[in-house]
């Protein structure tokens, strides 16, 4: 759908009341053998993703996939009614009734609908990429300038950092690239970017949503922090247009983790 907004971010303060995600950020603490960053948790949404699939595990992907929304729809109730939310703004923000397209999974059973993202106590990687993982469903859409693809995150625990003071905060680009143009956004060695001329930072406060264009490069800034209680706590989901899916054989926003 053209007239779904590109090359642009938004910030909604106030997306999620405090008592929300101080109620998340307990029942993540609390299921940390769930929600841990690596391979070690059950079924936890950074293992499903990162590590199963880049793995070659698909079968594992789907199966634990299927077990985490399970877990999610459970103890996060309230997580359909902010997925849904976000493809309103996601409409809203592009000049569209929140009604104009249905928001629905990409599949209710094999993938993850939403993630909650629990960093490190050190994170010092600042990886600046675009958002395309998810949709290697669609291998070409990477490619394609017409692909309608965002990111949207909500900052659920702010991290209680000393580093520096905008650790963890977000650093977008006002610029968008498919994939193939990437080499036009860094310098020869590929890490480090050719211009800071167009960057943004965005700052993480507690229930601040922020929506952009996935194919706009952006990077979390590193931190450190003192106790594992003041790590730095996400909700992510993609959303992604499609003309058509089999099983959503009509335009629709689609979401994923």
């Amino acid at each position: 759908m053209k007239m779904l907004f590109t090359n642009q971010f938004f910030e909604e303060p106030g997306f999620l009341s405090p008592e929300i995600c101080a109620e998340w950020e307990a029942r993540i603490f609390d299921n940390l053998d769930t929600f841990g960053p690596d391979m070690s948790p059950r079924y936890g949404q950074m293992a499903a993703y990162y590590g199963m699939i880049e793995a070659g595990l698909n079968e594992s992907y789907y199966r634990f996939a299927e077990k985490h929304n399970n877990f999610l729809w459970k103890n996060f109730p309230q997580i359909k009614r902010v997925i849904r939310n976000m493809g309103h703004c996601i409409l809203k923000k592009s000049g569209l009734p929140i009604d104009s397209i249905p928001i629905v999974p990409r599949d209710k059973k094999y993938f993850l609908a939403a993630g909650f993202k629990i960093q490190l106590k050190n994170f010092n990687l600042y990886n600046i990429h675009i958002d395309t993982e998810g949709l290697l469903q669609y291998p070409d859409s990477i490619f394609n300038l017409h692909t309608r693809a965002y990111s949207c995150i909500v900052s659920i625990k702010r991290t209680a950092q000393y580093k520096n003071d905008h650790g963890g905060d977000l650093h977008i680009w006002r610029e968008r690239y498919t994939a193939d143009k990437m080499d036009d956004f860094y310098k020869k060695d590929g890490i480090q970017v050719r211009s800071k001329q167009n960057r943004r930072r965005v700052a993480y406060e507690v229930g601040k949503l922020v929506v952009f264009d996935s194919f706009m490069p952006h990077g979390v800034l590193p931190f450190r922090v003192r106790k594992k209680e003041d790590r730095r706590i996400t909700l992510l989901v993609h959303f992604n247009y499609r003309k058509h899916t089999e099983r959503n054989p009509f335009p629709h926003l689609e979401y994923w983790y």
